[in-house]
């Protein structure tokens, strides 16, 4: 296994993956329920760039996460303090402030699915997305506002021992020809969180440079 290993799950077809290929990482697997998504990904990361070590008792096709969970409950419990980072964030539609916005979305509860999922790897690190609905409670029948998922997540990262810290950003200050604010939490065993915000910032000129791209996109 190398320094920078990592899984992706609600891996999409495959852009935390692919942005991470690019930075020199290796995957170890990546779970995603569609199948359609999975074999864009599959296409792109596994068969033409053979970017993933895929270990050999998950399957090369897509999954649910609540079923390898319960399925390669073992397997995952073996790779426990053993992979540097888990990525990916659950489906965003029942928070997302562009659509109906539904608290009782059944997609909603994948948050618990992650949660599941990191107290069983326990990475050295996580990167967490999602949208800007993530952020906000949804309100009840008396239009009280309640306690924003965001909270309830970074509370329970907490308890797992994980230092850590959310922010929004802005994609299309780094390179994105899309205005769209993205929920970005990174958690930490040892460390500071803090730390991966200012890097990014402090990098992102340079990144810009190198890209030949504006400041703003």
């Amino acid at each position: 296994m190398k320094q920078f290993s990592y899984i992706d799950i609600f891996a999409g077809c495959g852009g935390l993956s692919l942005g991470l290929h690019n930075a020199g990482w290796e995957g170890l697997f990546a779970i995603e329920k569609s199948k359609d998504a999975f074999a864009t990904l599959k296409y792109n990361l596994i068969e033409k760039r053979k970017h993933f070590c895929w270990n050999e008792w998950l399957p090369q096709k897509e999954h649910d996460i609540n079923e390898v969970i319960r399925v390669y409950k073992k397997e995952l419990e073996e790779l426990a303090g053993k992979v540097n980072l888990v990525v990916g964030g659950p489906p965003c539609q029942g928070f997302s402030m562009a659509g109906q916005r539904k608290k009782n979305d059944i997609r909603n509860e994948l948050s618990e699915s992650y949660i599941e999922f990191i107290s069983i790897v326990k990475p050295k690190m996580l990167i967490f997305e999602n949208v800007q609905g993530f952020t906000i409670g949804f309100k009840d029948e008396k239009e009280n506002k309640g306690v924003p998922f965001s909270k309830i997540l970074k509370e329970k990262l907490e308890c797992l021992g994980y230092s850590v810290e959310g922010k929004m950003i802005d994609i299309s200050e780094f390179g994105v020809p899309q205005k769209r604010n993205r929920f970005i939490m990174v958690g930490v065993l040892e460390g500071n969180p803090h730390e991966f915000f200012e890097i990014l910032y402090k990098n992102k000129k340079k990144f810009l440079e190198v890209k030949g791209l504006k400041e703003k996109i």
